[in-house]
């Protein structure tokens, strides 16, 4: 419940705006409930005029009812939409505090429905529900207050209700609670093994074993069901057993309404408000457990995304002062990965300021293994690797990123336009986009599209040609003007002429350090390697 409450504190005028909303609108169902005792009075005492008199002001109140309760589900909606943004800013926050291999600890499909099932199950049973918890004070409280001034010994029955309507539900409340926590966890599942699924179909299809996609699906489907109607059971009692306490308490109320109205101790015409009135207080009390426990349920969900760890573990250690490259020297550098040693040999290796260095082996040998440890990727080596004079390990781990710059082999490109596949979203000048265009051969391909740099590029890049990608994510890394160049195999999907082209436009660079890996390097570009290891 904190966590919803610490949400609502965010946004608090539009919080305010819906609590006013909720007072007028209560107030106007009571006031409309008491001019109907003034009607059935005038009807019953064939007051023909005050009986018009009265109909006419009741249709005058419904209308400003219905006019505010249209702006009060306008404003309700308003303020969940708002307070799911700030949700996921916070969720997405967290994610981006995770070092890359704690990031890959998890599927994607994971983080994707923390951002989309569950926010949608918060907003549902969370926010929409304590902004409806109002709702349930005002209700009863303005309609308590009319019923006593009909007479007071409504009191006493509406108490006894009441626990009845609040306390029987609390009998399968636990249930319902890990019923929907189930539920929760069961969506997370089937999120995870759709993704999974739809990104091995090449997989399948290769095998001729595209059955298998639907079997496994809907196999992880038809546990996610099953679990939905388990909570459905367990919420289908809950509802009734506070739906049954409603009816007796509004029947109850009505009965010992018209005992008071023959005991003439009330008007008769207090017996059809009554119903209203008692309505309004049973059902917005029956709503009580539900809510409640609907939204108990969400704190295992809040937990799992630890929005109260403020900690940034990627801003941990020593911070870099100077962010250029002056040097970078390994000792007895080795990794291991179940059990099994990465690097044939334990690698001593110096790089100096503007040094080009060459690095190739066979597949397996750990090329890429060293640039990801340089770059600060895999931090759990042995050895010494010392950046700047500075042992890696006691860096921060944002620090290597702000002097190196890793161009993978594989390039995510995102489903955008190129220029946003370039700048990620920063501000570059155009002069300097136009520089790095025409380092990497990629003028002529941009002047061809429709659109020029806004073109949109499809899903991983759909449009594009697998040289295209590359020299597209080459360009994205020359724009950041680093001082030390990761390249691992960036320029294997590029055609001969233009890979040596492009290796040639950063190794003839002077103020720039270059590491390139690759399993065969080109033989016309080792004389311009300051360095060619072997590992």
């Amino acid at each position: 419940m904190s966590y919803l409450f610490k949400y609502l504190k965010k946004e608090p005028k539009l919080v305010m705006i819906v609590t006013l909303l909720t007072i007028i609108t209560s107030s106007l169902r009571v006031t409309h409930a008491l001019i109907n005792v003034s009607i059935f009075n005038a009807l019953i005492k064939l007051q023909i005029d005050r009986f018009f008199k009265y109909v006419g002001l009741d249709i005058v109140v419904f209308a400003i009812l219905s006019i505010f309760l249209i702006l009060l589900q306008i404003q309700t909606t308003k303020t969940v939409q708002y307070l799911s943004i700030d949700l996921r800013k916070d969720i997405i926050s967290q994610i981006e505090k995770k070092r890359i291999a704690d990031f890959q600890k998890k599927d994607t499909g994971i983080y994707a429905s923390w951002l989309t099932n569950d926010t949608t199950t918060i907003e549902n049973q969370g926010f929409y529900n304590i902004l409806q918890a109002i709702q349930i004070i005002t209700d009863p409280l303005f309609s308590i207050i009319a019923l006593v001034q009909f007479s007071w010994t409504f009191v006493p029955l509406i108490l006894i209700v009441s626990l009845l309507t609040v306390l029987l539900p609390q009998i399968i409340h636990k249930k319902l609670a890990n019923a929907g926590l189930s539920t929760t966890k069961a969506n997370e599942r089937l999120l995870n093994v759709i993704n999974d699924s739809l990104r091995g179909f090449t997989t399948f299809s290769i095998f001729g074993m595209e059955r298998q996609l639907e079997k496994r699906i809907i196999r992880t489907a038809l546990s996610v069901a099953n679990k939905k109607i388990k909570q459905e059971k367990y919420q289908a009692v809950a509802n009734n057993l506070a739906g049954f306490s409603n009816i007796i308490g509004q029947t109850g109320i009505q009965a010992w309404t018209g005992f008071l109205a023959l005991n003439k101790i009330i008007s008769i015409g207090v017996i059809g408000s009554s119903g209203n009135l008692s309505y309004n207080v049973f059902n917005s009390l029956a709503v009580i457990a539900p809510i409640w426990t609907e939204m108990t349920a969400l704190t295992p969900i809040f937990e799992k995304y630890h929005l109260n760890n403020n900690q940034n573990s990627k801003q941990e250690g020593q911070q870099l002062t100077d962010f250029n490259f002056k040097s970078l020297s390994t000792e007895n550098l080795q990794m291991t990965f179940d059990h099994k040693k990465i690097f044939q040999h334990p690698l001593n290796i110096k790089i100096n300021t503007n040094e080009k260095v060459g690095i190739y082996g066979q597949s397996g040998s750990g090329k890429s293994t060293l640039l990801k440890i340089i770059s600060g990727q895999i931090q759990n080596y042995q050895g010494s690797i010392r950046l700047n004079n500075i042992e890696e390990k006691e860096i921060s781990y944002d620090s290597p990123r702000q002097t190196a710059i890793y161009i993978d082999q594989t390039p995510y490109l995102f489903d955008d336009t190129v220029l946003y596949n370039l700048t990620l979203g920063e501000n570059f000048p155009s002069e300097q986009i136009n520089s790095v265009l025409e380092k990497i051969d990629l003028v002529d391909f941009v002047n061809q599209l429709p659109q020029g740099l806004n073109t949109q590029i499809g899903e991983g890049g759909a449009s594009l040609s697998g040289g295209q990608k590359q020299r597209l994510a080459l360009a994205r890394g020359l724009l950041r003007k680093k001082s030390l160049f990761l390249f691992d195999e960036s320029t294997s999907n590029l055609d001969k002429k233009t890979a040596l082209k492009v290796e040639n436009d950063f190794l003839k660079q002077k103020d720039i350090t270059v590491i390139f890996v690759s399993h065969q390097l080109h033989e016309e570009n080792k004389d311009r390697f300051d360095q060619l290891l072997e590992i």
